[in-house]
């Protein structure tokens, strides 16, 4: 069997884990809506706006195009957006961060939209914004771990399932940065490149299965948020 073929089988068996695990996480967050508190409220905006995505690309596959990286522009804007709103309901400091919170969000969703309009078509990678969005949900999460210690505003167990969620965002985007940084390279072994895509897919695999398990200790825990 062609290597390639086998590759791309790999990706594409990993990619509808990393999907069907999405669909649970999205599910049991409508499920127990009424009990979700602000941060996990934003945190399910985040899920179902990545499910949302996810279906508009099979369609757009279903159609027959071939390019659905517009889907990804849209994508990243969507995502530097809520992921701002998640952090902002769970960070006190620094001050300055909740102070300008709108400046820096106007200012990052024009970056973003100036990069799509006139630096890289909505046609390509969007490395530029994606690396811009990733580095800022990085620092984020490093600044929730920096001051977890003097945040103790909610119980333990949801701050528990909290620092699961902060652990998986930060291992996700740390991981998958390189690959969207480089993601406009041209690599003469297109094996290689496919092995970042298939790594890609595997930590999304665990981005995804770090959320439930996370969902799940506070869901079937016996509390309420």
């Amino acid at each position: 069997m062609d290597s390639s073929v086998t590759l791309n089988s790999i990706y594409f068996h990993t990619a509808n884990i990393a999907l069907f695990c999405l669909c649970i996480n999205v599910a049991l967050c409508l499920l127990f809506w009424k009990k979700l508190n602000t941060p996990f409220k934003q945190l399910a905006y985040f899920l179902i706006w990545n499910v949302i995505i996810e279906i508009l690309v099979l369609i757009v596959a279903a159609l027959g195009y071939k390019n659905n990286l517009p889907l990804l522009h849209v994508y990243t804007l969507g995502e530097f957006i809520l992921f701002s709103f998640f952090y902002r309901s769970l960070l006190d400091k620094p001050v300055f961060f909740r102070k300008y919170f709108w400046h820096f969000l106007t200012l990052g969703s024009l970056l973003i939209v100036y990069n799509s309009i006139a630096i890289q078509s909505i046609f390509v990678f969007n490395s530029f914004s994606k690396t811009f969005v990733q580095l800022t949900i990085i620092g984020f999460a490093i600044v929730y771990f920096y001051n977890l210690v003097e945040n103790q505003q909610f119980s333990p167990v949801i701050s528990k399932s909290l620092r699961l969620i902060n652990s998986a965002i930060l291992v996700y985007y740390s991981g998958s940065l390189f690959i969207f940084m480089c993601s406009n390279v041209y690599f003469e072994n297109a094996q290689v490149y496919d092995i970042f895509w298939i790594f890609n897919a595997l930590l999304n695999v665990l981005f995804h299965l770090l959320i439930l398990v996370g969902l799940w200790k506070v869901f079937f825990k016996k509390t309420t948020l």
